[in-house]
C-alpha cells in the first residue's frame, strides 16, 4: 500500500499509535484467539507428557552408574540436544497458529476491520507473526522447566551440571529463532493463500523442512564446533527480520481488501 492511500485512509482525528502499540495489540488479539483453541492445548498436553516419557525411557539409563569423564561428556551433550527436543516441540503450534492468522481471518470475514486501520502492513505482519510465536514459547518454556525438574527430581540437581554451558545456551536461543522463521514463512504463506486449508497443508510441509535443518544443526556442531551453531543462529534471527520486512513490503493488501 502507498503511503498516500496508507494515509488518505486514517480518519479525521484519528491520534496516531506508535508502531510498536499497534504491533502490541495485533499480537494480543491474535495470542488471545490462540489460547482459546482446544485442539492447541490438547496438543501442548500431549507434547509435555511424551517428553516425560521419552526422557524417562532414554535419558535414564544413561545415567545409571558411575560415569567416566568421556560418558560424561557424551551423555551431556545428548541432554542438551534433548533440551532442543523439549523445547521445540511445545512450540510446533505456532505454525498451525500462523497458518491460519490470515486465511482464518479471511474465511471469518474478520480481516477487513484490521485492514481499514492506520496499521502499517510491517505492523500487522509483526503483529500476526509475535502472537503465533508468543504461546507457542510460553509452552516451551513449560517444557523445558518440565525437562530440568524431571532430571532433578529422578536422577538428582548435580545432573544439570552436566549440561554444556554453551551448547545449551545456543539452544536455548535458537528455539525462539527457529520458531519465529518458522511462523513467518506460515504467515506469508497464510496471507497468500485463500483458504485456511490451504494454509495448513503448506504448513506442514514447514514442520518437515524444520526438522531437517535441525538435524543439519546437529550434524554440523558435531563437525565444526560451536561457532559456527553461533553463526547460524545468529543468521537465523537476521533471516526472521528479513522474512517479516519482505513479506510486509510485498503483501498487496488493496487486492485482499478489494475481494472481501
Amino acid at each position: 500500500m502507498s503511503a498516500e492511500t496508507h494515509n488518505a485512509m486514517i480518519p479525521a482525528g484519528y491520534t496516531k499509535v506508535s508502531t510498536l502499540h499497534m504491533i502490541w495489540l495485533i499480537a494480543w488479539r491474535q495470542m488471545v484467539e490462540a489460547v482459546r483453541t482446544r485442539s492447541t492445548l490438547v496438543m501442548t498436553g500431549f507434547f509435555l507428557v511424551f517428553q516425560t516419557v521419552i526422557v524417562w525411557f532414554s535419558v535414564g539409563p544413561m545415567l545409571q552408574g558411575h560415569l567416566s569423564p568421556r560418558e560424561m561428556s557424551v551423555v551431556g551433550t545428548l541432554m542438551a540436544f534433548y533440551l532442543l527436543f523439549v523445547g521445540l516441540m511445545p512450540s510446533t503450534p505456532a505454525i498451525g497458529i500462523a497458518a491460519g492468522v490470515f486465511a482464518g481471518d479471511k474465511e471469518r470475514g474478520s480481516l477487513t476491520p484490521l485492514l481499514v486501520t492506520p496499521a502499517s502492513n510491517t505492523a500487522i505482519f509483526a503483529g500476526k507473526v509475535l502472537g503465533a510465536v508468543l504461546p507457542a514459547l510460553g509452552y516451551a518454556i513449560i517444557g523445558i522447566l518440565a525437562y530440568f525438574t524431571e532430571i532433578t527430581l529422578l536422577y538428582g540437581p548435580g545432573t544439570l551440571g552436566l549440561l554444556p554451558v554453551g551448547l545449551s545456551v545456543l539452544i536455548l536461543l535458537v528455539i525462539p529463532a527457529i520458531t519465529i522463521m518458522a511462523s513467518a514463512v506460515a504467515v506469508v504463506i497464510s496471507s497468500r493463500v485463500g483458504t485456511f486449508q490451504s494454509a495448513q497443508n503448506y504448513s506442514s510441509l514447514i514442520l518437515v523442512v524444520l526438522w531437517f535443518v535441525l538435524f543439519g544443526l546437529v550434524f554440523l556442531v558435531g563437525l565444526l564446533g560451536l561457532w559456527l551453531f553461533a553463526v547460524v543462529v545468529a543468521v537465523i534471527f537476521g533471516l526472521d527480520v528479513l522474512l517479516i520486512v519482505l513479506g510486509a513490503k510485498t503483501w498487496r493488501r488493496e487486492e485482499v481488501m478489494a475481494r472481501q
